[in-house]
């Protein structure tokens, strides 16, 4: 099979995972957000993530090992290696942010709306940066990078909201805690995602972070 139809099909592969990964990251807050005591919330299946990781690793290798592989198709395969790890990331993420929102259970709406709107946005960041790797499109991928600083912006703030309102009692020191790893985790989601925008620019140009490797 031509090298251009075997990366055609782990692009589908990747598409089938960032879906799973985006199912995933939208339960986990919906649980965090629309927290319900009656319902019986379930575990997030990350196996499924990360056999789709297992199944590009083991398509790289065989790209890789075939010869005469041109230099423009190893940087292609290379980058997807590196970016599929950051979406496998993001997958752990998920989970981690569905078990502090179960220990939280939605007892204080301190900020709500505000990590509401940070979520939302960190998960269109991840939307956008796989949409410019299979677009080729650089200006998306240098709206998502560029977009980290505001993510950065607001997770500082958030946090050191949460911290006066532990400080004046406002909240429930627990709550603060929990509240504090899900704002962090938005904000690892938000770099994740840059870091794929990032890699999204490398495969399609060499350059990465402005640099030319290849």
């Amino acid at each position: 099979m031509p090298i251009v139809e075997e990366i055609k099909e782990l692009n589908q592969i990747i598409l089938q995972m960032v879906q799973q990964v985006e199912t995933n990251l939208s339960y986990a807050m919906n649980v965090y957000f629309e927290y319900d005591s009656s319902k019986q919330y379930q575990a997030i299946n990350d196996d499924v993530v990360n056999k789709y990781e297992r199944i590009v690793e083991q398509k790289v290798l065989n790209i890789m090992l075939k010869e005469r592989v041109y230099a423009q198709d190893m940087r292609i395969v290379s980058g997807i290696m590196t970016m599929v790890e950051d979406i496998e990331r993001l997958g752990d993420h998920a989970q981690d942010i569905l078990s502090f929102a179960v220990c939280l259970k939605n007892r204080e709406n301190f900020k709500k709306d505000e990590i509401s709107e940070l979520a939302s946005f960190a998960l269109k960041m991840v939307e956008d940066s796989f949409t410019s790797y299979i677009q080729h499109d650089l200006i998306l991928a240098k709206k998502v990078i560029a977009s980290d600083d505001y993510v950065d912006q607001r997770y500082s703030e958030l946090i050191n909201d949460l911290i006066d309102a532990d400080n004046q009692r406002l909240v429930s020191s627990s709550f603060a805690v929990y509240t504090t790893l899900i704002v962090k985790y938005i904000e690892r989601i938000a770099d994740h995602a840059t870091n794929i925008a990032e890699w999204a620019i490398y495969i399609a140009t060499g350059f990465y972070k402005d640099t030319q490797i290849v």
